[in-house]
C-alpha cells in the first residue's frame, strides 16, 4: 500500500544562491561596544524596511544588496563607522558566507511579509516566527486563524520558517505551524511560563490541531503570503527568489506489520 505524505517545505526555483552577488563595503566601527553595534544594526534594519538596502556587517565589511551609497551615508552620518572608498562586487560562497546569505534573505523576507500583514519575531533560534498581527482579528477568526480567549488574549495561528541553503546553490524554506497565545494590548506572544502562571497551560494543549487540520491551517496562511502559487522574495537590488507554494509529496510504501 502506497501512502502520500506531505513534506513541510517549499522548494526554490532554480539555484538562487549559486551566483549570489553583493556589494562589499569596507567599514571600521568607531566605537565597537554593545550600544554602537546595536545602533548600527538598527540602521541596517531601517534601510531594509525602506527597501533601500539589505545589508549585514561581518569581517570589517558591510555586505549589501541594494544602494551601497545610501548605506555608507547613514553609517557616516550616524557616526558609526569609517567607510572605505573602495566598493567591490563579490560572489558569496557557501563554505564562507552561508550566514550572510541567510541574514540578507531574512531581511528581504521580513520586508515582504510585513506588506502582507505579518510580523517577524526575531530570536536566537534558526527558526523565524511569523504572526499575522497586522491583519484584522475578526477576519482571522472567520478563517479559523485566531481564537479570542479573553479581552486581552487570543490564540493566533502563525508560521515557523527556516531557510536551508545547499552547497549547489539550491534552497528550500521549511514551514511549520506556530500557535502562540498573544497578549493583545502588547502585541506579543506569551511565553510558556507566562501561560502556565495564568492557568493557560491546558489551553495551549487543547489548541494543538490534528495533522490534517495543521496542514489546512498552514495552507491558509501560505495562501495569504503567496501570490499566483508562488512566494516571491525580492531583494533591495531587484533580484528575486521564488518558492513554489506547495508542499512536495513523498510516496511511502506502507507494508504493514503482521503479528
Amino acid at each position: 500500500m502506497v501512502e502520500n505524505i506531505y513534506v513541510n517545505y517549499l522548494i526554490a526555483e532554480g539555484k538562487p544562491f549559486a551566483d549570489f552577488t553583493v556589494i562589499a563595503l569596507p567599514a571600521n566601527i568607531l566605537n565597537p561596544n554593545k550600544d554602537s553595534m546595536k545602533y548600527m544594526y538598527a540602521i541596517l534594519t531601517h534601510l531594509s524596511l525602506l527597501g533601500k538596502a539589505d545589508a549585514d556587517f561581518k569581517r570589517k565589511k558591510v555586505f549589501i544588496k541594494g544602494d551601497a551609497h545610501e548605506v555608507a551615508r547613514w553609517l557616516k552620518e550616524g557616526k558609526i563607522a569609517i567607510i572605505g572608498d573602495r566598493m567591490e562586487t563579490m560572489k558569496l560562497e557557501f563554505d564562507r558566507d552561508l550566514e550572510i546569505m541567510r541574514i540578507l534573505f531574512y531581511k528581504a523576507f521580513s520586508r515582504y511579509v510585513e506588506k502582507k500583514g505579518f510580523r517577524v519575531l526575531w530570536g536566537k533560534s534558526t527558526w523565524k516566527r511569523l504572526l499575522p498581527l497586522n491583519i484584522n482579528l475578526e477576519e482571522l477568526q472567520k478563517q479559523e486563524l485566531a481564537t479570542i480567549i479573553s479581552d486581552d488574549l487570543a490564540l493566533y495561528r502563525g508560521l515557523y520558517v527556516k531557510l536551508e541553503i545547499f552547497d549547489d546553490g539550491s534552497a528550500i524554506l521549511w514551514v511549520d505551524l506556530y500557535s502562540p497565545i498573544v497578549k493583545l494590548s502588547e502585541q506579543r506572544p506569551l511565553s510558556p511560563k507566562e501561560a502556565k502562571q495564568l492557568g493557560l497551560k491546558d489551553t495551549y494543549t487543547n489548541f494543538i490541531p490534528s495533522p490534517i487540520n495543521r496542514l489546512n491551517l498552514t495552507n491558509k496562511l501560505l495562501k495569504i503570503l503567496c501570490s499566483n502559487s508562488k512566494l516571491k522574495i525580492t531583494f533591495a537590488d531587484g533580484n528575486t527568489i521564488s518558492f513554489l507554494c506547495a508542499f512536495p509529496i513523498l510516496n511511502v510504501m506502507n507494508r504493514g506489520i503482521r503479528i
